[in-house]
């Protein structure tokens, strides 16, 4: 299974959200450093003008410009495990019991995605170990009546399972 995601954007609503607060506090930590030079650089204070002003409107641009990429490429560490988290949740509820949460190697969750994993491992042997047990009581001859120790594996295979 190829682990890559291609796309950066994966959850439209929180990486914009988080990346519009990144490149807000940057664009509010630069003005005011600019502005605190202008107040504090002594009796000329701060030249901002012609070129000056537009080389430091230029450099914001691209400060913005560049905290909002970068804001989506790390929230994309984020998203896209509860992307595949939810993928594979989904698998697991349609009956994939081979289903299998795999992270790229920087994603954040990781140590979740390997919980998920053994509790999907766990569910996986319990059900294996039913089906094995409705198996041997298939094999039973029809005209043999079934053995009450098979019944109480069975229902104590099945007692494991909270369903209310």
């Amino acid at each position: 299974m190829d682990n890559r995601r291609k796309t950066v954007v994966i959850n439209s609503r929180f990486q914009y959200q988080y990346a519009l607060l990144a490149a807000a506090v940057a664009v509010l930590l630069v003005n005011l450093t600019i502005i605190a030079h202008a107040l504090l650089a002594g009796p000329p204070g701060l030249l901002l003008g012609g070129w000056n002003i537009l080389l430091v409107a230029a450099l914001e641009v691209l400060l913005i410009g560049g905290v909002w990429w970068g804001s989506l490429v790390s929230s994309n560490r984020i998203a896209g495990p509860v992307f595949v988290l939810v993928r594979q949740a989904e698998a697991l509820s349609g009956g994939d019991f081979t289903a299998r949460v795999r992270l790229r190697k920087r994603d954040v969750f990781q140590p979740e995605a390997e919980a998920i994993n053994r509790s999907f491992d766990i569910l996986q042997l319990r059900l294996q170990r039913l089906k094995h047990l409705v198996g041997e009581l298939e094999k039973l001859p029809a005209s043999e009546p079934v053995v009450p120790e098979k019944i109480a594996e069975l229902k104590a295979e099945l007692d494991q399972f909270k369903t209310t």
